[in-house]
């Protein structure tokens, strides 16, 4: 009797472990699939509200929702800034001789005619442009204006010459302006190299040749001037 008291009691321990192993394996199936669930809600969610949001072309950190009158910035899902319209704003669509900025800081957005350079960092307008940068042979620079003045604007967004000038163009290793009938030189480094006074004004065209630019000046005269690359001066 003895022996077959302590085989039950035994059992029965036996029996209560199983059955708390048990009850504790459930439980954690349970935590599990709530935890499940709950991800799943969370990530349903996540990509409805992702979903909402649309791309930035040439923009790999932000995306863009527009919300009543204003532009809203996003990182992932969450809102990182915002621009108030005055009236109607969008952002840019890219056209093919628009001068990209490498830099996603910088967000370009349409407002009241003209191009808005909002600076996600600083919650704020970097700069209002007349129209989108333009490209030019060297990809470094693009060409901007601002109340209807030239300037030339690096990959960085920084402005490397103000708006001033009358027209601008750029080549492989030299930047050419134009600002009241003087012509101004620049290297590829933007230092200026030297000026040169000139009789007529129009828009500014260049080109480079045997260790020589030519500087057409397009207005009622069309006027060339030879640049000696070598050793910077003029020729004529």
């Amino acid at each position: 009797m003895g022996e077959n008291g302590n085989t039950a009691e035994f059992k029965m321990k036996l029996i209560d472990k199983l059955i708390v192993g048990l009850i504790g394996f459930a439980s954690l199936v349970v935590i599990i699939i709530t935890i499940i669930m709950v991800h799943h809600k969370y990530q349903k969610i996540y990509e409805e509200q992702l979903r909402r949001l649309h791309d930035i072309p040439y923009n790999e950190t932000y995306r863009y929702y527009y919300q009543s009158d204003s532009l809203n910035i996003y990182q992932d899902i969450k809102k990182v800034g915002g621009y108030k319209c005055s009236n109607d704003c969008s952002i840019t669509k890219f056209l093919s001789n628009q001068f990209i900025i490498d830099n996603d800081d910088l967000i370009p957005i349409i407002s009241n005619g003209s191009i808005v350079l909002f600076s996600v960092s600083s919650n704020n307008v970097k700069m209002v442009l007349d129209d989108v940068p333009l490209t030019s042979i060297n990809n470094k620079y693009g060409i901007i204006k601002m109340n209807g003045k030239s300037g030339v604007i690096n990959k960085k967004g920084d402005i490397i010459l103000d708006c001033l000038y009358s027209d601008i163009d750029i080549d492989i290793s030299h930047i050419v302006t134009l600002l009241d009938n003087t012509i101004y030189i620049f290297d590829d480094s933007a230092h200026l190299l030297l000026t040169r006074p000139i009789s007529v004004t129009g828009d500014i065209s260049i080109s480079e040749k045997n260790n020589y630019m030519y500087i057409n000046i397009v207005g009622v005269n069309t006027v060339t001037l030879i640049f000696d690359l070598k050793n910077n001066v003029f020729v004529n």
